[in-house]
């Protein structure tokens, strides 16, 4: 219980340290680390799920999403301007990107956002727990639990993939998330010698699926541009290029996946010697 309550207060103070930054647009990686945060908090709740009262965690878990989707609106168009198209593409994402940031904006200035942050730290801190969990259980006896469904729902997620099934992927990508995001709650109940392999392959195959999602929202994005801009040549030598790096990177995503497989989970390490 304690444990939750602390990654809840951290991930919230994360989000409000970069709040101002990302509402003033003083640097694309505010608004980066705003939606880290909300992640975070997103995950804590998953993480944590054997613990607390379903019906409240899905609540604000609802409400943070909410408010991470029209963020991620304005963090597509920070990382298309950002991604070395031609100068003709980066003027032509100048309007929409203009707007997702106004969105933004409007979202991140707005009395409702902190209200949802305060609230996920009231509930957090009021004793949230389910009438057959047990707060005082151990951290470690709880993250064996937790990272090892996590771990679970990650593989039977790719079980069988072909990495060149963008949804597919896609949904392996997020189950990864949370599991790192899982991992890091439990971090000071592992030592960095124990955790160290696997996370570092956590870390590769997150990398390369990171990119390949942010390969299909450009290309989503070029299409929008193409439609109300009407850059075609343009959009289509883009196109090319982001065709041959995901080639690239699928042949990667399966040695990747491959030796994170072969790692065996630290938890579970841990679990057979004691």
């Amino acid at each position: 219980g304690a444990a939750f309550a602390a990654n809840v207060s951290a991930a919230v103070a994360h989000v409000r340290a970069n709040t101002r930054g990302a509402a003033l647009g003083l640097d694309p990686e505010y608004l980066h680390q705003v939606r880290v945060g909300l992640r975070r908090l997103r995950s804590t709740l998953r993480v944590f799920r054997g613990l607390l009262r379903r019906r409240g965690a899905r609540r604000l878990e609802r409400e943070l999403r909410a408010r991470q989707r029209v963020l991620g609106a304005a963090r597509d168009w920070d990382e298309f301007v950002g991604a070395g198209f031609e100068p003709v593409l980066r003027r032509a994402a100048r309007r929409p990107h203009a707007v997702a940031q106004q969105s933004a904006r409007k979202t991140l200035t707005s009395a409702h956002f902190d209200s949802v942050l305060q609230d996920v730290l009231a509930w957090s801190g009021g004793k949230p727990w389910r009438a057959d969990s047990d707060p005082e259980e151990s951290p470690e006896t709880f993250s064996r639990r937790a990272l090892q469904r996590l771990y679970r729902a990650s593989c039977r997620r790719a079980t069988g993939i072909n990495w060149a099934d963008a949804e597919r992927r896609h949904r392996v990508r997020i189950r990864l998330k949370r599991l790192r995001y899982g991992c890091e709650c439990f971090a000071s109940e592992y030592r960095p010698e124990e955790t160290r392999r696997l996370l570092h392959r956590l870390h590769v195959l997150q990398r390369i699926l990171g990119e390949l999602n942010d390969i299909q929202v450009q290309r989503m994005l070029l299409g929008e541009l193409a439609r109300n801009v009407g850059v075609a040549p343009p959009t289509d030598i883009a196109r090319q290029a982001l065709d041959a790096r995901e080639r690239q990177l699928i042949r990667g995503a399966g040695k990747s996946w491959s030796k994170f497989e072969a790692v065996r989970p630290y938890w579970r390490r841990r679990a057979a010697r004691a």
